[in-house]
């Protein structure tokens, strides 16, 4: 089946890694390893909630300031966009914060879903929401991400779900994974082959 919808993590898949999630759990009065952060603020009071995402807002726009782009994704996004593959992004940040990477450096996104749009990942929503926007099914998109709820949600809507293997904890979330990257410039060459679009080799 070809790829005809490509879906990309944002923080550390199409930026580089920078928040530190052990950091904000325990400026949030969270256990370093308590766990994910919103499911977390989901059970708070109105008042301790209100002051998580005020600390998380600070640390989310500061990576937005500070960032920098993973190698290659400038080009593979542009490449897609050329070949008219429609470009969504899904990300437990907020869609605001996406759209400010866009701005920033110049980038295409064809749809965002954020944390306010629905139910985060690893649940289905983002992925079948970005899928029905751009008339795709599941199984003719990828999703590129760096965590394990990114692989997790894609197999669980259907989709294909992709590695970026650029941190220590990859090896981990490999078995999750159809295809595993070291960096995102491997990923056309993947779309091509799916579709049939890679150029023979040359007869000497």
């Amino acid at each position: 089946m070809p790829i005809k919808a490509v879906i990309f993590d944002l923080d550390g898949t199409i930026t580089q890694p920078y928040l530190d999630f052990d950091v904000i759990r325990e400026e949030i009065g969270l256990p370093r390893n308590g766990g994910p952060i919103l499911e977390a603020m989901a059970k708070m009071s109105p008042q301790q909630r209100e002051r998580a995402e005020a600390i998380l807002h600070w640390h989310e726009e500061r990576a937005v300031a500070q960032s920098q782009l993973n190698p290659g994704a400038k080009e593979v996004l542009a490449t897609l966009h050329e070949r008219q593959i429609p470009v969504g992004i899904l990300t437990r940040n907020r869609k605001c914060n996406a759209f400010a990477i866009a701005a920033k450096y110049g980038l295409h996104f064809d749809a965002v879903v954020g944390r306010e749009d629905g139910p985060v990942k690893p649940d289905t929503f983002g992925v079948l929401h970005l899928c029905r926007s751009f008339a795709v099914a599941p199984a003719e998109a990828l999703l590129v991400g760096d965590y394990l709820f990114d692989l997790l949600c894609a197999r669980a809507a259907g989709a294909i779900p992709v590695l970026l293997a650029n941190h220590e904890r990859a090896q981990e979330f490999s078995q999750h994974a159809d295809f595993t990257l070291n960096s995102l410039d491997e990923l056309i060459p993947i779309i091509d082959r799916r579709n049939h679009t890679d150029k023979p080799l040359t007869q000497a």
